[in-house]
């Protein structure tokens, strides 16, 4: 058995190194087309150009790994049932399950290599990126950024801190507002919410304090406040997508910081359960493949193989993203929302295996 399970794991390894490669560099030359323009116009060198696309890869290589692993599964048992190797197999008294074994053994590994990696090294590459586009393509001295798990913006002699934007209701919280007269503040503003209104961004619930002379005076709370910030909710996007990056545990952190302050915190728990489901989806591509694979017996190629591979992997994600989008809103538990995709997709791979066995 152990010289049959080396000869699968080749075959398989090879032909996921086949499909990673094709799809990384599918989505490089798409994220090429789309920034060589913007790179072009602030007259980037290719060292830099290089080293955002080389920060891009290990972000695209999780993302295609599950769709790697489903279309080389495929493959896989397509190539031995067309050789007639799978025939002679289980004509030996090996069932499907002790074939498959070594094929789920190195989705687990490869499961386990991307959760470790999303933890170690997207967080890092993420990072360089968002350097460089801030330094080299925005080059925009009034820019939102996101540190230390709080919201700053600068706008003259206004700087902004929040702790939370809300997307969904485009709100932001926990808002302090510092006015300064060059390095001495002048007015500092505590507001619990934020919305961007026509003539600027409306805070509610405010209260302003003014300093003069080095004593520090309290004005009486206030229903509503309008400051005139160039701050978009563009900007805002863009700087919530930094939680994108993060791995699971410092999300979790930063939703418990944010509990902490009585915030709803549903959104980020959902987002964080994903970070450990999602990468164990690899493994339920493989009980989906294997029945696939068997049931079209010598009718699979590597065309009817890439269709059946895209089809499922596209049902799988796009019934996935509705699900973590119920969590988003409360609908479903956040834990439920993010794994019900992969026990959904895994019962029904483990269903269609049993059925070909008997």
């Amino acid at each position: 058995m152990k010289i049959i399970y080396r000869a699968i794991l080749a075959l398989f390894f090879r032909l996921l190194g086949l499909c990673l490669g094709s799809f990384s560099l599918i989505f490089l030359v798409i994220e090429f087309l789309d920034k060589m323009r913007r790179f072009s116009r602030v007259n980037a060198d290719a060292a830099t150009i290089g080293f955002y696309f080389l920060n891009k890869l290990p972000e695209i290589i999780s993302q295609v790994i599950p769709f790697g692993v489903l279309l080389a599964t495929i493959l896989t048992l397509g190539m031995l049932v067309r050789n007639n190797e799978l025939t002679a197999l289980r004509s030996s008294g090996i069932s499907l399950h002790a074939i498959g074994r070594p094929l789920l053994a190195a989705a687990l590994l490869l499961s386990v290599l991307t959760f470790v990696s999303n933890e170690l090294i997207l967080p890092v590459t993420a990072q360089n990126i968002r350097d460089i586009e801030e330094s080299v393509l925005k080059r925009n001295e009034y820019g939102a950024v996101f540190r230390q798990h709080n919201i700053w913006y600068r706008d003259g002699s206004l700087a902004m801190r929040a702790e939370l934007f809300d997307p969904g209701k485009r709100i932001l919280k926990g808002v302090t507002l510092w006015d300064k007269n060059g390095y001495m503040p002048r007015r500092r503003i505590e507001a619990e919410e934020g919305v961007l209104t026509p003539g600027g961004w409306q805070f509610s619930r405010a209260r302003v304090w003014t300093f003069r002379d080095g004593s520090q005076v309290e004005i009486a709370p206030t229903t509503t406040l309008v400051i005139p910030l160039r701050l978009t909710l563009e900007d805002l996007k863009k700087v919530s997508d930094y939680t994108s990056s993060m791995g699971f545990f410092e999300l979790r952190r930063y939703a418990r910081d944010l509990k902490k302050g009585g915030y709803d915190v549903t959104r980020y728990l959902a987002d964080m359960h994903a970070r450990a489901a999602l990468p164990f989806s690899a493994c339920v591509m493989v009980l989906l493949g294997m029945p696939f694979a068997v049931r079209s017996g010598r009718s699979v190629s590597a065309t009817l193989g890439i269709g059946q591979g895209l089809g499922i992997g596209f049902a799988y994600f796009v019934i996935n993203a509705l699900l973590i989008s119920l969590g988003h809103n409360g609908l479903l538990p956040p834990v439920v929302a993010a794994w019900a995709a992969n026990s959904i997709f895994a019962m029904v791979g483990i269903w269609l295996m049993l059925t070909m066995e008997q």
